[in-house]
């Protein structure tokens, strides 16, 4: 029977920078950064829009950890200027090897089992404050749930390649080239590149539903060994100085079966005991129990 177990969770954020160089096109400017963190439009906040985590972006890094932590290989073909290369990621080709495979038995990029809702900042209406170079996004009752902001940062050119780039893009000649790499060799440093980077911190709420007609409790637990790699690792480009790191707390399950699509009944909290912390870390010290009351949960409703 059709059922989805639904888990919940909220994003404690510092100074990630998840975006792209295009400038969003929100009514308000805090600058003109190199490189802008992503932005949505939201019902929630009419007019405007809100920084959020694309579930791309977080569930990707998940992904990438779990493929280091089992060990599985880099095996996918893709094509770049006209090569056969082989990208950083692992991908099971047939179903008997996915039905063995801990990370592609739940995140497939074909048969999908399990889907990842974008994080946004929590509340029910968002309200928008320009303070500088700052920007606040407020909560219905007036809390900041999550701020924007500028951070300057200088990128100096280390190796040969860099340094050759940027003659070919501005049209030097060879011998400019030449001198450049003279340059480097004699170890001159090439002048440094500042820039502004948009970054936020703050709260965000993340879902992730997984297809319970498919999947067993057992396999959902490769998803929170996950979520506990992510907090040691970062979220976003960089990842020094603290920035991009994460923080997952207040984790929920709620069912969703058949009758919650029917709009006869609505969707079953699952409730824990007080002891097992709402953590990636609680669930998993605690997997025995929590896999005995969901498989309760799943079998009753």
């Amino acid at each position: 029977m059709f059922k989805l177990l639904c888990v919940e969770g909220e994003f404690l954020v510092n100074g990630a920078s998840i975006g792209s160089r295009r400038p969003p096109s929100r009514p308000y400017d805090i600058g003109r950064p190199d490189l802008y963190i992503a932005f949505k439009v939201s019902p929630k906040s009419p007019g405007n829009e809100i920084p959020y985590i694309p579930a791309s972006s977080w569930v990707g890094v998940m992904r990438n950890l779990l493929e280091k932590f089992y060990n599985l290989p880099a095996n996918a073909p893709r094509i770049r200027n006209a090569r056969k290369i082989i990208a950083p990621i692992h991908e099971c080709e047939t179903e008997n090897e996915k039905l063995k495979c801990p990370v592609c038995k739940l995140l497939a990029r074909r048969c999908v089992v399990a889907w990842f809702d974008d994080a946004e900042p929590p509340g029910e209406k968002y309200k928008i404050r320009v303070q500088g170079e700052r920007v606040d996004i407020l909560n219905e009752e007036g809390q900041i749930a999550t701020s924007m902001y500028l951070k300057d940062e200088v990128v100096v050119p280390r190796d040969r390649d860099r340094i050759e780039i940027p003659g070919e893009v501005i049209g030097l000649s060879n011998v400019e080239k030449a001198s450049a790499n003279d340059l480097e060799k004699e170890k001159w440093r090439i002048e440094p590149i500042p820039r502004r980077v948009q970054q936020v911190s703050g709260r965000f709420l993340f879902k992730a539903k997984f297809d319970m007609s498919k999947l067993t409790v057992n396999d959902i637990r490769v998803f929170f060994t996950g979520l506990a790699l992510m907090e040691d690792y970062f979220i976003g480009r960089r990842g020094s100085r603290g920035y991009g790191r994460v923080k997952i707390l207040n984790l929920n399950f709620k069912i969703r079966n058949k009758e919650f699509y029917e709009g006869k009944k609505g969707e079953i909290i699952v409730k824990l005991p007080d002891e097992i912390k709402l953590t990636p870390k609680g669930i998993l010290d605690n997997w025995n129990k929590v896999k005995e009351i969901l498989n309760k949960y799943l079998e009753e409703h």
